[in-house]
């Protein structure tokens, strides 16, 4: 009987497809592994290889497409780790999903499965905490086991005396995991390229790649959140929806959209002149503060000063 997927088990599919260089030929993939409708899928031209790899992972295990999985595991990704430390892990997948037919295509002895299949010894094994003089295995565990408990003890207690807070990760939308592996790396300009994909894709404008002025209203107030709350997480408050608003309605700004194009590094104000709104180029967190986002404001023949004002409205209607 199958089981379902964890997240890590997710991320561990995607990171090895990216690492096979299978990803680079995503049409060929697809096709590969049973997904005939690859056209209609938006993901399928996504910027990165990390990007693609996610979201396609992703995107198999909501459908419940077992199958693509079982092949992706065991035809296309095996041959490649066969040997390597990280082979064990697609054995575990490919087992929790059953994935009986395949296993036996490329290891027909059921035993080499479930041996390859056990876990790795525990890594704490392998950074030297103890002593040169080597217990036997009962003894060295039980050390190993008393020496993280007793440090585990240690930091809780400097906690208490600190302050310090475990703050609850929040699970997010598996549309938007791709994002977060952007950001929590600070690749600042794919990442920016991967919210406009995301919101036009949500706003139903995925062809176009632009929003009109009426099109913000397309977007909820759930997903704009979840997509400022990966910004300003990352960029430690220097970027993100709620960070622009905030300069938006400054004394500063005052919903002036020239100043506020001017103060978040989007162009330039002279006075008795239009503004000149112009590409970007600093994509780092010495830019201006509020920079980012920045493409889907900019991106498309159709975005004018009504549609900014647009984008702006949307993001205060829903109390970002």
């Amino acid at each position: 009987m199958s089981q379902e997927l964890n997240q890590d088990d997710l991320n561990t599919l995607a990171d090895l497809l990216v690492s096979s260089q299978k990803a680079k030929a995503r049409e060929a993939l697809c096709i590969k592994i049973g997904i005939s409708y690859y056209k209609e899928l938006g993901f399928i031209y996504e910027s990165s290889d990390s990007s693609f790899a996610i979201t396609l992972i992703n995107h198999l295990n909501e459908v419940g497409n077992t199958k693509a999985i079982c092949k992706l595991c065991s035809q296309e990704l095996l041959p490649i780790f066969t040997g390597g430390k990280r082979e064990y892990l697609l054995k575990e997948i490919a087992v929790k999903l059953n994935c009986n037919q395949e296993l036996r295509h490329n290891y027909p002895n059921p035993n080499t499965v479930k041996q390859a299949t056990s876990p790795t010894p525990s890594p704490v094994a392998e950074i030297g905490i103890n002593p040169p003089n080597q217990l036997d295995g009962s003894k060295s565990q039980s050390k190993r086991l008393n020496w993280l408990t007793g440090g585990a003890i240690f930091l809780i207690g400097l906690a208490g005396l600190v302050g310090f807070q475990v703050y609850k990760t929040e699970p997010v939308n598996s549309r938007y995991i791709p994002l977060q592996k952007l950001l929590s790396e600070g690749r600042w300009q794919e990442a920016d390229r991967e919210t406009a994909d995301r919101m036009w894709e949500v706003a139903g404008k995925w062809q176009e790649r632009s929003l009109k002025a009426e099109d913000f209203q397309k977007l909820s107030c759930e997903d704009l959140r979840t997509i400022d709350n990966l910004w300003t997480k990352y960029s430690k408050q220097h970027f993100g929806f709620s960070i622009q608003r905030r300069i938006w309605q400054s004394s500063e700004v005052n919903s002036d959209l020239s100043k506020f194009i001017s103060r978040v590094g989007w162009g330039t104000v002279k006075k008795n002149q239009p503004t000149v709104v112009f590409p970007i180029t600093n994509f780092s967190l010495s830019a201006p503060e509020g920079e980012l986002p920045w493409l889907v404001t900019w991106q498309g023949g159709s975005f004018d000063d009504h549609s900014r004002e647009a984008y702006m409205s949307r993001i205060i209607t829903c109390g970002i």
